[in-house]
């Protein structure tokens, strides 16, 4: 960063000047000194020096205040020095027992409940209850197959096949009528129409045509459905 030329922009007269804009003897005409860092010491206290060995001093301090007059006990006379310190720790905050440390001056609050997972229970147990409901039916089912006989069984499934049979019949019939209904109105459209007919009644007649086709298309699909599956059965 060239801080003569950022000086300059923002109104500086340049080397030897104040940083006012018309006056030398107001504002700061030396530069900040900034403090720097060029030794070894550390904030508040002195390089560290490996000849005070403490912990030595406080095993001895310790040793020494162990009375071994009695035979058989031992018996500590000094209770202040560096290693007691220690055990007793410096403060309240100190220690991770129960009520010490500094979490035993935070209040426990109230704990924040979701409801994705009480959906989550209700939606496992209504499908356990869907699945309890389909096991009886398929039991049922299984017993009304072990009672009934063969005969039994086949006069069922001929049963069921003259019931789908008479389905696709009246469907087919249903389609039938609906095809002859629409062309006999499209004739009658026809007879009705005159010789200048307009743009709403040619509109009708199309679309009346379009219903006739369709209805017809659909009744021989369902014809040769019917056939197919009659083949099948025959085979």
């Amino acid at each position: 960063m060239n801080a003569h030329a950022l000086l300059t922009s923002q109104g500086w007269r340049g080397t030897g000047h104040s940083l006012h804009p018309t006056s030398d003897n107001t504002g700061l005409s030396r530069p900040l000194l900034v403090s720097r860092k060029d030794n070894t010491l550390g904030v508040g206290k002195k390089q560290h020096r490996t000849s005070d060995m403490w912990w030595m001093n406080a095993f001895d301090s310790s040793l020494k205040s162990l009375d071994t007059s009695k035979e058989g006990q031992v018996v500590q006379t000094n209770t202040s020095g560096s290693l007691d310190m220690v055990k007793k720790g410096g403060g309240k905050y100190v220690g991770t027992d129960v009520g010490k440390g500094l979490y035993a001056c935070f209040v426990r609050g109230e704990c924040l409940s979701g409801t994705i997972e009480e959906t989550k229970v209700e939606a496992v147990s209504e499908g356990a209850e869907s699945e309890e409901s389909e096991r009886p039916k398929k039991r049922r089912k299984s017993e009304r197959a072990g009672e009934e006989t063969k005969e039994e069984r086949r006069a069922r499934k001929i049963a069921r096949r003259a019931a789908r049979a008479e389905k696709t019949a009246a469907k087919q019939e249903k389609v039938k009528k609906k095809a002859q209904r629409i062309s006999k109105s499209e004739d009658e459209v026809k007879e009705s129409t005159a010789k200048t007919e307009t743009k709403e009644e040619r509109k009708e007649r199309r679309r009346l045509k379009k219903l006739a086709k369709e209805a017809e298309k659909n009744y021989i699909t369902l014809s040769e459905k019917a056939k197919k599956k009659k083949r099948r059965k025959d085979s």
